[in-house]
C-alpha cells in the first residue's frame, strides 16, 4: 500500500507540470457540452466514422494529449528514446516499484475522469436503447480501452531503441491498420466500432464487461512486467 501512496505522491508532481494540458482538455469538454443539442444533431447526420473518431481519441489518446513537451518522449542518445523526466526519476534512489506504479498513475489522471465525464455527458442518449445494465458494459468496455491504451502510454515512458526504419514501419503499420479497419467497417458494416461495442453490450452485457476487466486487469501485470525487464536492459548512463 505505501508504494501507491508514494507513486501518487511522485506523480503529483508531473501533474503540477500537466495543469495547463489539462486545464485545456477540461475546457474543451465545457464548451461540447454547452454546444450540446448541435452536436447530438450533427451526430444523427454523420457517418458512423466520425463518431468512431472522437471515442478513439478521447479513450485511446487523451493520456498522451496533455503532456507538455518535457515529460514525452524524446532522443536521447543514438536510438535510444525515453521520457527524460523518467530517465532522472531512474537515477535517484527509488523503489522500482513506486516508479513503475507512478507511471500507470500519472498516465491514468486526468485522462480517466476526463473519460467518465464525456461518457456522462455524451452518451445518455443511448439510454433511449438500452437497459441501464447494457449502458453500465458499454461505458466499462470504453472505459476498459481508456485504461489499456493508458497503460501503454505509461510503459513506453521507459524508453526503447527505436531506429527511423522501425519508427516508419510501426507507423504505417499501426495508424495504417486503425484507418484501414475504421474505414472498413463504415463502409461494410451498418456500424462503426462504437457501434459494435453497443452490439456488444446489448447482447453480452455481463460477459463483454468480465472480458473488457480481464484485459485490462491482465494488460497492467504484462506493461509492469515488461517496464522492469525493458529498465535493466536499457543503459541510461550513455
Amino acid at each position: 500500500m505505501n508504494t501507491w501512496k508514494d507513486a501518487f505522491w511522485l506523480a503529483s508532481i508531473e501533474w503540477r507540470k500537466s495543469w495547463f494540458g489539462t486545464l485545456c482538455l477540461f475546457f474543451a469538454l465545457f464548451v461540447l457540452a454547452a454546444s450540446y443539442s448541435w452536436i447530438l444533431e450533427v451526430e444523427t447526420q454523420a457517418p458512423s466514422l466520425l463518431t468512431d473518431i472522437g471515442f478513439i481519441l478521447s479513450f485511446g489518446c487523451v493520456a498522451f494529449m496533455v503532456r507538455p513537451k518535457e515529460l514525452q518522449l524524446q532522443k536521447v542518445e543514438g536510438d535510444v528514446w525515453v521520457s527524460p523526466f523518467f530517465m532522472m526519476l531512474n537515477m535517484l534512489p527509488i523503489e522500482k516499484e513506486v516508479l513503475i506504479k507512478s507511471r500507470f498513475v500519472h498516465m491514468l489522471f486526468p485522462s480517466l475522469p476526463f473519460q467518465v465525464l464525456f461518457l456522462l455527458l455524451f452518451t445518455p442518449r443511448l439510454l433511449e436503447s438500452m437497459v441501464v445494465l447494457e449502458y453500465v458494459a458499454f461505458s466499462i468496455i470504453w472505459l476498459a480501452f481508456g485504461v489499456s491504451s493508458s497503460f501503454v502510454f505509461a510503459a513506453s515512458d521507459v524508453g526503447e531503441r527505436i531506429t527511423p526504419i522501425k519508427l516508419g514501419i510501426y507507423s504505417v503499420v499501426f495508424y495504417g491498420g486503425v484507418t484501414a479497419v475504421l474505414v472498413w467497417l463504415s463502409l461494410k458494416t451498418d456500424r462503426g466500432v462504437v457501434g459494435w461495442a453497443m452490439e456488444a453490450a446489448k447482447n453480452f452485457a455481463i460477459g463483454s464487461s468480465l472480458i473488457s476487466a480481464v484485459v485490462t486487469v491482465g494488460g497492467y501485470y504484462f506493461w509492469k512486467r515488461y517496464m522492469k525487464k525493458k529498465m535493466f536492459q536499457i543503459d541510461y548512463l550513455k
